[in-house]
């Protein structure tokens, strides 16, 4: 059997119950194959985890593992043999085919390259090997495979990041972070997460997106709703999204309808990364319902100053807020 793939999927429990008997009937056919399997099983245990990006070419592979047994056979005995095959030329075999699918060092061939972006103060735009495009707002990185896994299509986010992704159910998209993972196949979707802040929030705008917490607790997101993640508790709440303004930084848009002031001095603040101290919190429960685009803050302040009877003081990145309000 020359199927090295077929095998691999054999010991690992992802075979079919057709391919399953495609193995099966190889190791009854002779006793060698039965040896061979043998010598995968134990490669397979002592090698580890499977490494889902490894990259071998698998010709150039057979080709260094016959001229490493020649090497060998000229300084180790061999002392016992299969019925077939030599122990050595069946213990390579059984290293070629767990090495297509995971680390091994002597055929190292590394890791399938890795791109990283990363921003600071300005967005930037991705398109990745799939054709899926990410967003990537300030101050975020993103790694990803210039070319991705057979069978999934895996990056890593730091920060904030709107995802339009190409739909392939046969390669899930994965999302990694270090608190959680968001798995789809194809929709579009908005995630917050920035290392200092206590939350990371997913919002979906088509589709529907797996959000998972490092627990493996998932909730399923569909079109309007969002997830929030406590990331210390590791709780996900799930609720409508009620947030016009998650993906401000995207649209270059504030839009409040009937909103608290407390929400828009929160809209405020993450829109142009400022702070806003209100001294008399009756302020706090005035409404506003106003829309800019391409907002500057001094604009948006002097709105807010003649609607809600308020002073506005800007000094560097803190806003002081004073007045009766309303």
């Amino acid at each position: 059997m020359q199927d090295w793939e077929l095998i691999a999927k054999y010991i690992k429990g992802e075979a079919s119950q057709e391919e399953q008997g495609q193995v099966e009937q190889w190791l009854k056919a002779d006793s060698a194959n039965a040896f061979l399997m043998e010598e995968i099983q134990a490669t397979w245990q002592n090698t580890g985890k499977l490494n889902q990006h490894i990259n071998i070419d698998k010709a150039k592979a057979w080709a260094s593992i016959q001229e490493k047994i020649k090497q060998e056979a000229k300084i180790i005995p061999i002392t016992r043999q299969a019925p077939t095959y030599n122990k050595w030329i069946l213990r390579a075999a059984a290293i070629l085919i767990v090495g297509l699918f995971a680390t091994w060092f002597f055929l190292k061939t590394g890791k399938s390259e890795m791109v990283l972006v990363q921003t600071t103060n300005k967005a930037a735009t991705i398109l990745l090997p799939d054709n899926s495009t990410i967003i990537l707002n300030e101050n975020s990185s993103l790694s990803y495979p210039k070319e991705f896994a057979a069978n999934e299509r895996k990056v890593s986010l730091e920060g904030e990041a709107f995802f339009d992704i190409t739909k392939n159910p046969a390669k899930p998209f994965i999302i990694e972070n270090k608190s959680f993972d968001v798995r789809v196949v194809g929709t579009s979707f908005n995630i917050a997460a920035y290392e200092k802040d206590t939350t990371a929030i997913v919002t979906v705008v088509t589709g529907t997106v797996s959000f998972i917490d490092k627990n493996e607790y998932s909730e399923l997101l569909t079109v309007g709703q969002t997830g929030v993640l406590n990331k210390r508790k590791q709780r996900i709440e799930k609720s409508a999204n009620a947030d016009l303004n998650f993906m401000a930084w995207k649209t270059k848009k504030l839009e409040f309808a009937n909103t608290s002031f407390n929400e828009v001095c929160n809209g405020i603040k993450k829109y142009f990364s400022i702070d806003i101290t209100v001294k008399d919190k009756a302020i706090l429960k005035c409404t506003f319902t106003g829309f800019f685009e391409d907002p500057k803050l001094d604009d948006v302040l002097k709105v807010l100053e003649k609607t809600l009877n308020i002073k506005a003081v800007v000094n560097q990145k803190n806003v002081e807020i004073t007045g009766k309000g309303c």
